[in-house]
């Protein structure tokens, strides 16, 4: 049994009370560990995120562990490490006794000096997010209900995280749409453009009874000898139906 219910009970209402309050998700991952610090023995956090279409997963935040085991943390393949397996078959596992269990999958933990472990996939609908593994220097085990409290906080974690995921998402179609609707309007100004240039091409060879490739080089030079570009000079010439002199 949980030896501290009280400091477990405020922080599932809390994490409860900051998901609906909108709060990223690595805002709910920090309460976690400082509310559930002393009572559960938590001392480190490794969030990992597994980006769409990945084998891998890639470091997203950590909190307690030393700067010199990042680089170890930074990528972990599918399968791989108890936070890798986990993702990959979307089962949470827990470890205790870390420092004398020879398994190999527990050499990260172990480099961290974990006592106890337990890593926990953040699985949203048929969507895989990532993992979010605790872990304690202190206690040889976590019990089955301390368990099953950060069973549901990492439930928490993952609602904030797939919402972040939706936001990004739509921030990301509607930047998509936005420059679509940009290169539709360069294009049609382009269009447009390219018709005015070709009607003051008309008219140059109308008046001068040159050819196209004559007319077109007349233009270009109008355009230098009257400091006017060769857009503004064409819609010059169509609107008056007048060369410049």
């Amino acid at each position: 049994m949980i030896s501290h219910v009280e400091p477990a009970l405020r922080t599932r209402v809390r994490l409860s009370a900051d998901l609906a309050a909108g709060s990223p998700s690595h805002h709910l991952v920090e309460r976690l560990v400082d509310d559930l610090g002393r009572p559960l023995g938590l001392d480190f956090s490794i969030r990992y995120e597994l980006p769409p279409a990945a084998g891998e997963l890639r470091l997203h935040t950590t909190i307690g562990v030393a700067e010199q085991h990042r680089p170890a943390l930074e990528v972990v393949p599918l399968g791989d490490a108890v936070c890798g397996l986990v993702a990959e078959q979307r089962r949470p596992e827990a470890h205790a006794r870390v420092d004398a269990d020879p398994d190999e999958r527990l050499s990260l933990a172990r480099e961290l000096d974990a006592t106890a472990y337990a890593s926990f996939p953040l699985v949203a609908g048929p969507a895989l997010l990532g993992t979010l593994s605790l872990g304690s220097r202190t206690r040889a085990e976590f019990g089955a209900a301390e368990l099953a409290l950060l069973a549901l906080a990492a439930d928490l974690v993952t609602a904030a995280a797939a919402r972040e995921r939706d936001r990004e998402a739509v921030a990301s179609a509607l930047a998509a749409h936005g420059e679509a609707q940009e290169r539709i309007a360069h294009l049609e100004t382009a269009l447009v453009t390219n018709r005015t240039i070709a009607m003051a091409i008309g008219i140059v060879m109308t008046r001068l009874g040159v050819t196209e490739e004559r007319a077109h080089r007349w233009l270009v030079e109008a355009s230098q000898r009257t400091n006017r570009k060769v857009r503004v000079l064409a819609e010059r010439i169509v609107q008056t139906g007048q060369l410049p002199t």
